[in-house]
């Protein structure tokens, strides 16, 4: 039987650590990263601007393009806005998931913000918060591991050893 292909993403608040678990897992994993940021760069070096309907275009064009070729990917970007949809796009394509959802403190993702001089995101840090307690309210059922705070400093290796726990079971 054919092994099913899987999508590896994060539910959470921007800043949270999503790009540096990414990578440590593409790594010892050996996947694809599928990175929002870097559409978000490319938009913005073509245009001179930010285009926010430009950004998206190419994001779900990509997005389209990773799902119809079957490989099995990380998706470096949080869902929590727009999961209903991903989530409906992975399993039409016979993808299975896996979310990492960092719940982080207000003040643990402050002193984050603060430290990658996130200022933008610490004036939203409210807002943001509130997007991802949305997010777990909903669907904290599809979600395969919760890094608080107190296993953040442990995050990458946690992150490594549950993904392949999954992957092992499947």
């Amino acid at each position: 039987m054919k092994q099913r292909k899987i999508c590896i993403t994060f539910a959470g608040a921007v800043g949270n650590s999503k790009t540096p678990i990414s990578h440590y897992l593409s790594i010892k994993l050996n996947l694809p990263i599928f990175n929002n940021d870097a559409i978000r760069s490319e938009v913005k070096e073509d245009l001179g601007i930010f285009d926010d309907e430009e950004y998206i275009k190419r994001r779900d064009l990509r997005l389209r393009e990773v799902l119809k070729s079957g490989n099995s990917f990380i998706y470096d970007a949080s869902v929590d806005r727009r999961w209903r949809k991903f989530k409906k796009d992975l399993l039409s394509s016979r993808y299975s998931f896996f979310i990492i959802s960092l719940d982080l403190s207000k003040e643990l993702l402050t002193k984050l913000y603060r430290s990658k001089r996130y200022f933008n995101s610490l004036k939203r840090i409210d807002e943001l918060i509130q997007d991802h307690n949305h997010f777990l309210n909903e669907y904290a059922n599809d979600v395969g591991l919760h890094i608080g705070d107190k296993e953040f400093p442990n995050r990458l290796q946690i992150s490594f050893d549950q993904v392949k726990e999954y992957l092992k079971k499947r």
